[in-house]
């Protein structure tokens, strides 16, 4: 467009709505080609090896690389791993709770601990009825 009709850079770019930064940007070629071919045949030869395991394979084989460089690629190449769903272990028929029926058939006992408003703590041991929900006996210990 800018040959054919002799316009300048600026406004050929004004006219098509573009950025000249954007028409100046030339692709660079990929620094990590050889690594990212490494990477994907190591992870299809340990398919259940991360990024931490492949990085020390990579070393061991004289790539001196960054760990997180490593990540990146093995991110972009979407290599992660997959979680493993736990099996679910199908549990023995429940029970429900037993529920008394009369009163002294189960008792609760429960530890409770408070402070008095001049900062003294004190402690209280209840004792309670689980039919009835009384509670005959509290016993309290500064």
């Amino acid at each position: 467009m800018r040959e054919e009709f002799q316009f300048s850079n600026r406004r050929a770019c004004g006219l098509v709505g573009i950025c000249r930064s954007s028409n100046d940007y030339q692709n660079r070629p990929d620094r990590h080609a050889r690594l990212r071919e490494r990477l994907l045949a190591l992870s299809g030869k340990h398919k259940r090896y991360g990024y931490r395991m492949l990085h020390a394979k990579l070393k061991q084989e004289g790539f001196l690389v960054n760990v997180k460089v490593v990540e990146r690629i093995y991110r972009q190449e979407r290599l992660a791993l997959r979680r493993r769903n736990r099996k679910k272990i199908p549990k023995g028929a429940r029970e429900g709770a037993w529920c008394p029926i009369a009163a002294n058939q189960r008792w609760s006992l429960d530890f409770t601990m408070d402070a008095l408003a001049n900062g003294r703590k004190f402690r209280t041991a209840n004792l309670k009825d689980d039919c009835t929900r009384e509670c005959p006996a509290i016993e309290v210990a500064l």
